[in-house]
Order: structure tokens, then sequence, then C-alpha cells
């Protein structure tokens, strides 16, 4: 179990204390972050889920119980936090929408997949797989959507535009700015492939595979760019979004995977898939349109930590699973 743990989450604290101690040597600059936020949401991102919504076959996404807990786990708490951000805190729609992601988000590829394929071997990737195509097709869309909407909104409200039918025109097109970015056409271009049978040959996947596994490194290291000279806080809506994290999500799977009666490993693995510490996918949104950065940040890396404790517990719950 230790091992496991190690494995998933030493990797994660090596890169983001390189992309620190760059900050800290003076060899990058924070504000350079932006660059790779760039580099990481419009061009590895989308090809990493593009390559993993490609190895799915038509049997995964077939799959209902299995396919619904793990939406409803991922959306259920991403709802509740985006719910939370707007009427609790009473955040901007776009920093509610990043509240939402932070929340419920998890790092699958690179926290999850060594941690579920150390506890229940290789069926582990299918976790990853079904948990990325939800989060490329759901949970990205409707966060960028926000996003745009919000940022849009503001620039309205700025020039003092009450035009009858501007919020449908500002929703519409703002639908369509989010659709036209690569994070949510290429996943979902990748899904329709797949349900069609489609394989890509080896040299494409190569070629999207090649800039996909920069998408987890550079990510990782223009968070720990990003948190250098920042204070460290914890206030409620960091608590919150951690807490959502790493305990609320844990509990919402265990309750689907008892209320849909999935059993063996397909449970582990959906139980385990909440103790996955906030994907950093979230900040580099949150750096992109210069919102909710700090809290994102550093939300990120507190769930992180304390993800140390929270898989611990998970791994020791899920091994006496029947």
């Amino acid at each position: 179990m230790l091992h496991s743990i190690v494995q998933a989450l030493l990797p994660v604290a090596f890169v983001v204390l390189l992309g620190w101690g760059s900050a800290a040597l003076k060899v990058l600059k924070r504000e350079q972050a932006g660059i790779l936020a760039i580099l990481v949401v419009d061009f590895a991102l989308p090809c990493s889920l593009f390559a993993g919504v490609m190895k799915l076959s038509v049997a995964d996404l077939t799959n209902v119980p299995y396919f619904l807990a793990m939406f409803v786990g991922l959306m259920g708490i991403y709802l509740i936090g985006l719910m939370l951000g707007v009427f609790v805190f009473r955040n901007t729609l776009g920093e509610s929408a990043l509240q939402g992601g932070v929340s419920a988000f998890p790092s699958m590829a690179y926290s999850g997949l060594p941690v579920l394929t150390a506890i229940v071997g290789s069926e582990g990737i299918l976790a990853v797989l079904i948990g990325n195509l939800i989060t490329s097709i759901f949970m990205v869309p409707t966060t960028l959507v926000l996003l745009e909407l919000s940022a849009a909104k503001g620039k309205t409200t700025a020039k003092g535009s009450t035009a009858k039918g501007s919020m449908v025109e500002l929703i519409l097109a703002n639908l369509l700015s989010a659709v036209k970015q690569p994070v949510v056409w290429l996943p979902v271009a990748g899904l329709i492939l797949a349900l069609c049978g489609v394989k890509l040959p080896d040299v494409l996947n190569s070629s999207f595979g090649l800039i996909g596994q920069t998408a987890a490194g550079v990510a990782l290291f223009a968070l720990g760019l990003m948190l250098y000279g920042q204070k460290f806080t914890l206030d409620a809506q960091i608590a919150t979004n951690v807490f959502l994290k790493n305990v609320g999500q844990v509990i919402l799977m265990l309750l689907l995977v008892l209320a849909l009666g999935i059993k063996n490993n397909a449970g582990k693995e959906l139980i385990l898939t909440g103790a996955i510490p906030s994907a950093t996918a979230v900040s580099m949104f949150a750096v992109k349109y210069g919102i909710y950065t700090a809290r994102a940040s550093a939300s990120t890396l507190i769930s992180t930590v304390l993800s140390v404790v929270t898989i611990s517990l998970t791994i020791a719950f899920v091994t006496r699973w029947p």
C-alpha cells in the first residue's frame, strides 16, 4: 500500500517542486505560467484526452451502471461546488465554475493511474479512461461555457448593454466559442470514432501520444511556477473545495456503488477514483482566464498533499471490499 501511494504522489511533488525552483532560481518568471497553461489547455491536454478516448471499446462505453456511477460521482460534486460558489460564496459564474471543477476533477491519468493499477491491476485503466471521457465531454465544456459567458457578461455589463435577447445570444455565442476549442471538440471526435469502432493507425496514435504525454508534466511544472511567491492560504472556499474532492467524492462514489450494485474491482475503481486529488487542468483554466488563480492553485496543492491520507484510508477500505 505504501509503495502505491509513494509511486503515485512522489513524482507529482517532484515536478511541482521543479516549477517552484525554476522561479526561485529566477530561471523563469511566475508570469510565464500563462504560456505553459496555453500549451497544456490548447494543445497537450486535448491530444491526451483524444488518445485516451480512442482506447475505449464499444463495450466499455455501453456499461451503463459503471458509466452512470462515474458520471454522477464526478458531475454531482461539480454541481455542488458550482452551486456553493454562486449562492454561498457569491462568486462570479466563471469563478464558481472553476470552484466546481477543482472540487470534482480528479487527476486520473497522473495520480490515479498508478494507484488504480496497483490495487486492481490493468483493469484500473478503465476508470482512468471513462473518468477522462466524462470530464472531457461534460465537465470541461460546461466549465468553458460558463467561463466564456462570465467573461462576456462582464464586458456587456461594463458597456451598459441591456438589449432584449442579448442573454440568449450571449449563451449561444459562448457555447459556440467553447465548442470550437480543441479541448472540447477533439475528445468528442474521439468518442464518435470509438463508438464507430474506428482504430487509428499506430503512427497517428504515436503522434497524439507524443504531445499528449507532456500535459501532465507541463501542467504540474506550471502549478509549481504559479505557487512561487504565493502565501499559503486556507480560507472557507479552499477548505470546502478540498473536502468535496478528497472526502465528499469518496462518499458519493461509495453510495453510488452500493445503490447500483456494482461489485468486485469495478466498485473498487469507482471508490478509489473519489480519493484521487484535484487535477491541475483546472488551475490551467484559471491562469488562462485570469480568475480564481490563487484559490484554484491552493486547492489543488492541498488536495494533493492531503491525498496521502485520504488515498491511504480508501485503499485500506477497498482492499476489504467484497
